[in-house]
């Protein structure tokens, strides 16, 4: 083992306060269950100092270098840092994945995946496009098993490390990798062709959309003896956690109409969270679609990309109703200080504060808790 890994996890054991990180994990489940709480859990995103004593690999060195790629993710993550979260005083849990982008379903089926630079790994679309025939083809002959046995590699790497570092091994989650959603799925592979075919061959769209799915339902399945969750019943994604066991992303269907996701795309997202349960991740302006993505009869929990560019009051309500959780809700200093957050958000939320840095993530925490706690 790399000298940097070992003296970072090193450290961890010997530090970390599991104290402080069980009560952030229970505070986390209580507001998701939309009980009683003292104040809402909020995380810090930042941008990673310069100066702090461990400093995160390149992006694009990661991939082939599990040390690199455990190293990264309890340093720096999601623009959050587990190695700060006991400065700044966050409630972050510890939580690491393979991090190989957002490709692995798409890879199954044949996509061809490129990683460039300091990118994460994306599909690069052929000037033939997979078609749906493709696809549906590819779940008979045989899926393209390379991405999705080099992320299981990943965990058993994590786990077999670990297991050397008992404490950190209590606290921290291994949680699925990026599986998306069967429609952000489905548009890797096929391009913005996927929008010709839900309207021109709706039948073979559809016959695509359960493969796909089913495939998902599958990989899920293959990870989960590899993965482990240490709060029964939640699960972490982008940092947080979440109620149920998966989150679906649903980038693409902000493009479409709510009937249409209605119709064509909430079937298959149901039978994943049905399995699983879960929630729906989307970024963007999702004002219009959001009541379609909460009227998912397995839904538990809604995770904002940008949740500045929503009526978050309005969804908070339409939430409550059914007492789906919000997480990621953007805060603003003001708003978080003062503890008006709470009061217009007294349970089912978790707030993201985007701080100018480390220190002013540590100093408006602070306050925060004062203000909360009186």
């Amino acid at each position: 083992m790399r000298s940097e890994l070992k003296d970072l996890l090193s450290s961890l054991e010997e530090n970390l306060d599991e104290t402080r990180i069980g009560a952030a994990e229970r505070l986390h489940q209580a507001a998701l269950q939309w009980q009683e709480v003292p104040r809402l859990p909020v995380i810090a995103a930042y941008p990673y100092p310069k100066e702090a004593r461990y400093q995160p690999f390149l992006h694009g060195k990661i991939f082939d270098d599990p040390e690199k790629m455990l190293f990264n993710q309890l340093v720096c993550a999601f623009d959050t840092s587990f190695v700060l979260s006991e400065q700044t005083g966050d409630d972050l849990p510890p939580s690491i994945r393979a991090d190989f982008g957002c490709v692995l379903i798409a890879s199954l089926f044949g996509a061809e995946v490129q990683q460039v630079d300091d990118n994460p790994p994306w599909i690069r679309h052929r000037a033939q496009a997979l078609t749906c025939e493709d696809i549906l083809r590819r779940s008979s002959d045989g899926f393209s098993m390379d991405q999705v046995d080099r992320a299981c590699g990943r965990y058993r790497f994590y786990r077999d490390v670990l297991a050397e570092y008992p404490r950190l091994s209590r606290c921290v989650n291994l949680t699925l990798p990026d599986l998306q959603g069967p429609f952000d799925n489905l548009e890797l592979i096929r391009g913005s062709d996927l929008f010709l075919d839900m309207q021109t061959c709706q039948e073979t769209f559809l016959e695509a959309m359960s493969v796909v799915t089913a495939a998902q339902v599958e990989m899920v399945r293959r990870f989960l003896p590899l993965i482990r969750e240490t709060q029964p019943g939640f699960s972490h994604q982008h940092g947080f956690p979440l109620n149920g066991g998966i989150l679906i992303r649903n980038d693409t269907s902000i493009m479409v109409s709510p009937v249409m996701y209605r119709e064509l795309i909430a079937p298959f997202d149901e039978q994943i969270l049905k399995a699983f349960g879960g929630g729906v991740h989307s970024c963007g302006c999702v004002d219009r679609i959001v009541p379609a993505f909460l009227s998912l009869s397995s839904i538990r929990c809604f995770d904002f990309g940008q949740s500045e560019q929503n009526d978050v009051t309005l969804i908070y309500e339409c939430a409550k109703k059914r007492t789906i959780a919000l997480t990621r809700v953007a805060v603003d200093e003001e708003r978080l200080v003062s503890g008006q957050i709470c009061r217009e958000f007294p349970t089912g939320v978790s707030l993201l504060f985007r701080a100018k840095s480390a220190d002013h993530a540590k100093k408006v925490v602070s306050e925060y808790k004062k203000a909360s706690f009186g």
